[in-house]
């Protein structure tokens, strides 16, 4: 039979085809120089179901930073003993509103139900009291201004930390530990499935109570990780509507483990410290690049990680030095001590002037590489260039140019 005039039906399948073949080519037509415009991220997909059931993973996704110059309303969170001193929180950072638990006070304005299980407790109490009135950031802190776990770069102060924060990224990333250092905590951490020959009783010493049974306890359901690596030591940021992405029963939960678990008190508060990011991320390891967190978090930026590392590098050597110094510095306070004269000798006179103008001149090449970060942190630019962006339309710009 011979064909007939063209009918409309192929005449639509044919330009059905044209138009699905031109928006393909406009999807995946860039060259490798301009890098994927394909945004690949999951849209978001609100929980739903039994919050308990912990075998359903959560989808978290990036949130979004307010418009320029806009404000973030904030509370920072604090467990205290009555024989804690906070007077340096009121008089450095009285615009940041406090809500202060008092663990061991029986009439408390904010209470827990029990003193156990240290600050995860009162950080639990705290969301689930208010968790559906929340400001934009909660801040969760310990009681003390200076501590080893604070970040170097601020001079261990907590106070320069609170006031640096950078808000955007707490909103853009929903959880950010403080801390920007990974030791102790990641990248490789905890495990359950080690024998206990292989444990570091010394910078590990809450490894040996995270057994199978407790992650099942906690998590029922969810699948065992093979490591838990996270960075310490329970202070952190997290934003409004990443602590309502989890359920509230979920926070319930953990709050009653707490109370039921006949674990020592320090070591049940171990437990949360290395699980924080994993209830506010889904991820077992949650090890941010520690260049950008100073740099993004903090307005502190080096100008990358190779430039980051040379600068702790330097530090570490200094602080070698520093330490053969003060070696012969406690030869003479113990000699002191035992009604002695320590006389060092001509060789050790010569190492001591020497340690001291090295660690001198270190100490001076050091304090212009952080005022270099600090103002190179001002620049919007610079610190763009230290942020992690999902976006991959540019990431060739920073592949190896052909010669």
């Amino acid at each position: 039979m011979l064909a007939g005039p063209p009918r409309l039906v192929s005449i639509l399948t044919i330009l059905l085809f044209l138009c699905l073949g031109w928006w393909y080519l406009r999807l995946v037509g860039t060259t490798p120089s301009t890098g994927l415009k394909i945004d690949t991220r999951p849209p978001p997909t609100p929980f739903s179901g039994n919050g308990l059931d912990f075998s359903i993973p959560l989808r978290f996704t990036e949130g979004h930073a307010k418009p320029p110059g806009s404000n973030y309303t904030v509370a920072l969170v604090l467990p205290k003993t009555e024989k804690e001193d906070i007077e340096w929180m009121h008089r450095e950072i009285p615009e940041i509103p406090l809500v202060v638990y008092e663990v061991d006070k029986p009439n408390a304005v904010n209470k827990v139900p029990k003193n156990k299980g240290r600050e995860a407790m009162v950080y639990l109490t705290y969301i689930i009291d208010h968790y559906d009135d929340l400001p934009d950031t909660v801040l969760f802190m310990h009681a003390h201004r200076y501590a080893w776990h604070n970040n170097m770069v601020m001079g261990l102060d907590a106070v320069q930390m609170i006031k640096r924060l950078n808000h955007d990224r707490v909103a853009r990333l929903g959880y950010m530990n403080v801390r920007c250092h990974h030791e102790p905590g990641c990248p490789d951490w905890i495990h359950m499935d080690r024998p206990g020959g292989d444990f570091d009783f010394f910078k590990k010493p809450e490894e040996i109570h995270w057994r199978r049974h407790v992650w099942e306890e906690i998590h029922p359901g969810a699948p065992i990780p093979p490591s838990i690596s996270g960075i310490c030591c329970a202070q952190f940021a997290v934003s409004r509507e990443r602590i309502r992405n989890v359920p509230l029963e979920r926070f319930q939960h953990y709050r009653k483990w707490l109370l039921m678990t006949a674990m020592d008190d320090q070591f049940s508060g171990r437990i949360f410290e290395y699980i924080w990011h994993y209830i506010f991320t889904g991820h077992e390891v949650y090890c941010p690049a520690m260049n950008t967190c100073y740099c993004d978090g903090y307005g502190i930026c080096f100008g990358g990680r190779e430039n980051f590392a040379k600068y702790f590098e330097k530090q570490d050597e200094r602080n070698k030095l520093y330490e053969e110094l003060h070696g012969y510095e406690q030869k003479q306070d113990k000699a002191k001590e035992e009604g002695k004269v320590y006389t060092p000798s001509e060789k050790e006179k010569a190492r001591m002037v020497e340690l001291t103008l090295q660690v001198g001149k270190m100490d001076k090449e050091m304090e212009i590489t952080r005022n270099e970060a600090f103002e190179r942190g001002k620049d919007p630019k610079m610190r763009l260039e230290e942020t992690e962006s999902w976006d991959s339309t540019h990431i060739w710009d920073y592949a190896p140019k052909d010669n």
